[in-house]
C-alpha cells in the first residue's frame, strides 16, 4: 500500500469535489463516492492480503484461530460501517448515518456472542 498515493487521492478529489461544488453539486458528490470508494478498495484487498499471512502463520503455529476470525469480522463490519455512515453524511443524511452506526455495532455484538459465551463458560470452570 502507497499511503502517499491514496492521500493524494484523497486531497485531489477534495479539491476537485470543492471546485466543483459550485457548479455542478451532483458530480461533485459522484466523485466523492467514487474516489473513497477506491481509497476504500485498495486499503481493503491491501489489509486481505496482510490478513492471509497473518493467518497462514497463525495456522502453522496450532493456536486457536476462530478468536482472530472474529476480530477480523469485527474489524470488517466497522471499516464498512464507518465508510457506509460517511458516504451517507458526505449526502446529507445525518439520521440514516446514525442508523448505519448502529446497525454496525449491533451485527459486531453479534458476531462476537460466540467469543462472550466462550469467556463466561471458561469463567464458569474456573468458579465452579
Amino acid at each position: 500500500m502507497n499511503i502517499v498515493s491514496l492521500l493524494g487521492v484523497c486531497v485531489i478529489s477534495a479539491v476537485v469535489v470543492t471546485l466543483l461544488k459550485q457548479y455542478k453539486g451532483e458530480y461533485s458528490i459522484l466523485i466523492s463516492i467514487v474516489a473513497g470508494t477506491a481509497v476504500f478498495l485498495s486499503v481493503i484487498f491491501d489489509v486481505v492480503g496482510a490478513v492471509k499471512r497473518l493467518d497462514s502463520v497463525l495456522s502453522r503455529t496450532g493456536l486457536e484461530t476462530s478468536y482472530f476470525s472474529v476480530a477480523l469480522k469485527c474489524l470488517g463490519i466497522c471499516a464498512i460501517t464507518g465508510f457506509i455512515a460517511d458516504l451517507c453524511r458526505d449526502v446529507g443524511q445525518t439520521a440514516l448515518a446514525t442508523r448505519a452506526e448502529l446497525a454496525g455495532r449491533c451485527a459486531v455484538f453479534i458476531i462476537s456472542i460466540p467469543l462472550l459465551v466462550s469467556l463466561l463458560e471458561t469463567a464458569y470452570k474456573f468458579i465452579g
